[in-house]
């Protein structure tokens, strides 16, 4: 099997929880070159626990002899990282959301192109099992569906990461981190059409790029196998000062409507995340785990009857994970050739619906 060398950009939570162990974890896949992040305290803490290189700057590691680069870093640098991975011949994973503006996905796509590499976006929920087990249940259902709806609460990783030996990079530059609220209120402001107040772009930001984004990549998936599109935002707001978010879009083509709503409940040590299809014959339902529970299955539920004999079907197809797998799936494209599953097009579509529900809710 061909072993992709692949360094990693960014060692925050994601990096140390998921992405940085889950690679060294495939080691007939992938040689980790090194992990570049800002923090000294981030780099010294990797390279005891894990023995790998780490670089102060992006430079640094693009300096390496690399096939390969997986982009951890804050949102609002993930366009830019990619691409500039992409100019220099690398293969990218990139985490969500991929940027704000939808222009900046086409910059992207451009470079993808030029480049002629593969670039896949970090979403997992399409990987997971029971997400791909709905998929084939409902294709071709569309005519028949009636609504979407997502629900979620979550009070953050702090209550499912306790449990890891992760390290906050609190020592980064003052300088770094006002230059990032700097690029992140411009990118917003683009996507938007306006500058956002600090509730509105930490609303759009948070609840609904950084979090929603990932069920709004699932329900994507669902529809585009029943053959049915997003259509008009027919309502959308932010509220509890930017830590919740809700939009209502209906579906083309019929007279089917998709409601999400996401609220930050960050004192509450619960999380509860369902995907609810409802089409006129049954009901089938997803229950994720907070996506930090490795190997914790997502319920799928089916409701169907006879008559007034109901049926409650719990499916549980694999006990595969979701955030392993898409690494797998990503070394299949570069060595392969294999279709990508989460393209830089369909990131743009997320955003594109983001971007609109943001536009809605502040009157737009």
């Amino acid at each position: 099997m061909q072993k992709i060398r692949v360094g990693i950009v960014g060692g925050g939570l994601i990096s140390q929880v998921e992405h940085l162990p889950n690679l060294l974890a495939m080691p007939e896949r992938f040689a980790v070159a090194g992990l570049a992040d800002p923090s000294a305290k981030v780099r010294a803490h990797l390279a005891e626990r894990y023995g790998i290189k780490t670089f102060a700057t992006v430079d640094e590691l693009f300096a390496e002899p690399l096939d390969a680069v997986a982009i951890g870093t804050p949102d609002h640098t993930h366009a830019d990282l990619a691409i500039a991975a992409l100019d220099r011949g690398l293969n990218v994973f990139c985490e969500k959301p991929l940027c704000y503006a939808v222009e900046d996905a086409d910059r992207v796509i451009a470079a993808r192109d030029r480049a002629g590499r593969v670039m896949q976006v970090g979403y997992m929920k399409r990987f997971d099992p029971a997400v791909q087990a709905l998929r084939a249940m409902v294709e071709g259902r569309g005519e028949r569906l009636r609504m979407v709806t997502v629900e979620v609460n979550d009070p953050g990783s702090w209550p499912f990461t306790d449990h890891h030996d992760f390290l906050p990079g609190d020592d980064v530059a003052k300088s770094v981190i006002q230059e990032g609220g700097r690029r992140r209120s411009e990118q917003t402001a683009r996507a938007i059409g306006r500058p956002l107040t600090g509730a509105e772009e930490k609303g759009f930001t948070g609840p609904l790029c950084s979090s929603m984004v990932h069920d709004i990549n699932v329900v994507h998936y669902l529809l585009e196998a029943m053959g049915l599109a997003t259509g008009e935002v027919a309502g959308a707001a932010i509220f509890a000062d930017g830590a919740g978010a809700e939009g209502m879009v209906r579906l083309t083509p019929g007279n089917a409507l998709w409601s999400v709503f996401h609220l930050a409940v960050p004192k509450l040590a619960d999380y509860f995340e369902k995907v609810t299809l409802f089409f006129d014959d049954r009901i089938y339902e997803l229950r994720f785990p907070s996506p930090y529970l490795n190997h914790q299955p997502t319920e799928l539920i089916e409701k169907r009857s006879e008559g007034l004999h109901l049926q409650t079907v719990l499916h549980r197809p694999s006990y595969r994970e979701a955030f392993v797998e898409e690494l797998r799936a990503w070394h299949t494209a570069i060595v392969d050739k294999a279709r990508v599953v989460n393209t830089v097009e369909h990131a743009r579509t997320d955003m594109a619906l983001l971007g609109a529900i943001g536009r809605k809710a502040f009157g737009g």
